[in-house]
């Protein structure tokens, strides 16, 4: 059955039905080569709650910097169009993020295969929603592709994260990230949401949704992202966490702003962007990684 939104909460849906296959033909599916580089990097910009508008600054950037850049639309790569302040208010952390994996893991794989760029140096960026998925992509990518992970903005909730990694990550925060949260220092970084925002199960590696879910332990609180971090580096995991001064939810996304924004049943603050020097930071950080 074709995927479609289904109401399961006044004014909130999730997603019923098969996700489609990735289809890298898909007029949302966007590679780009940079110019006279022979079989550069590549990285692969995995999109938060809002769609491909969410990478669109971090695509640019990149690339002009000589790294092959990959993003795709998620929602449209399903077959349902919406505007953006639907996905990010209406529709579940889980809805979303299952999306969003099916087209990650489709990209990953993808860009093994292609000839125009070195296939053994593959780095993914997830931004918010993007960033569980692409910690939950870490735990089944091969290190033979790819060589880090950066996951800005964990959520902590939706699909949760992987019990174990196989490829480096990075998880990125900025220090005024208080984006969805309960207060203006609800810090994402810190944050543990409710079990019962978690999905029981999915296609993807085993991880802590598993204990943590709307059938299981529904009305405790999930692993904050830090607790997680802390768990992965106790078990041997390269892993480690950068944050970044002057900085908010998403870092490449465009100017430090100070909003609120109103979800179905409440007002919460949504601090989102950065200055322009701690922009310059994290994308410098990120290609020394990439360029080592």
């Amino acid at each position: 059955m074709s995927p479609r939104l289904v109401e399961v909460a006044p004014g909130i849906h999730t997603v019923s039905g098969t996700l489609p296959p990735f289809d890298p033909r898909h007029p949302s599916v966007d590679l780009r080569l940079p110019g006279g580089v022979t079989k550069p990097p590549l990285l692969i910009l995995v999109h938060g709650g809002g769609g491909a508008r969410d990478q669109a600054n971090a695509m640019a950037l990149f690339h002009a910097q000589g790294v092959a850049v990959l993003g795709f639309d998620a929602y449209r790569l399903a077959g349902l169009e919406r505007e953006a302040q639907f996905w990010i208010r209406h529709v579940t952390y889980e809805a979303r993020q299952r999306m969003i994996y099916a087209a990650a893991l489709g990209a990953y794989r993808l860009a093994t295969m292609l000839d125009s760029v070195d296939t053994g140096r593959i780095f993914i960026h997830g931004l918010s929603n993007g960033a569980d998925v692409v910690a939950n992509l870490a735990a089944v990518a091969s290190p033979a592709h790819v060589r880090m992970v950066f996951a800005e903005g964990l959520a902590g909730a939706g699909l949760g994260l992987p019990d174990r990694l196989s490829v480096p990550v990075r998880a990125v925060f900025g220090r005024l990230d208080n984006y969805a949260g309960g207060s203006a220092t609800d810090w994402r970084w810190s944050r543990r949401v409710p079990c019962r925002l978690n999905m029981a199960g999915f296609d993807g590696p085993p991880g802590n949704a598993a204990r943590c879910n709307a059938m299981l332990n529904a009305f405790n609180l999930a692993e904050s992202p830090e607790q997680w971090v802390a768990r992965q580096r106790a078990a041997g995991a390269d892993i480690d966490t950068w944050f970044y001064d002057d900085a908010a939810h998403g870092i490449f996304a465009g100017p430090l702003r100070f909003l609120t924004v109103e979800w179905p049943g409440r007002t919460a603050p949504a601090t989102i962007g950065a200055t322009e020097v701690t922009r310059q930071k994290l994308l410098q950080d990120m290609l020394a990684v990439i360029r080592a």
